[in-house]
């Protein structure tokens, strides 16, 4: 369930800060939607606040799918 959860977060933050609020399809990378430093700092602080993790940057501009970066997302909190 939280795999589910952090998959629909990713997909709805990037929807909405990414993509001008379209859909989103979960097997696109972040990069796809053009995410920057600017935006990948901030995407850190919101999943930290979310659910209590920080991301390491790099991930965000790896080529991991929204699905992968949920899965790995899975690990980080996991490690906690």
């Amino acid at each position: 369930m939280a795999k589910q959860n952090l998959e629909e977060f990713l997909i709805a933050w990037t929807s909405l800060h990414l993509n001008k609020g379209l859909p989103v399809d979960h097997a696109n990378t972040l990069s796809t939607y053009g995410i920057d430093s600017l935006r990948a700092v901030l995407l850190v602080a919101d999943t930290q606040e979310m659910f209590g993790f920080e991301w390491p940057l790099y991930l965000f501009f790896d080529d991991l799918t929204i699905a992968q970066l949920a899965v790995e997302g899975l690990k980080l909190m996991e490690e906690m």
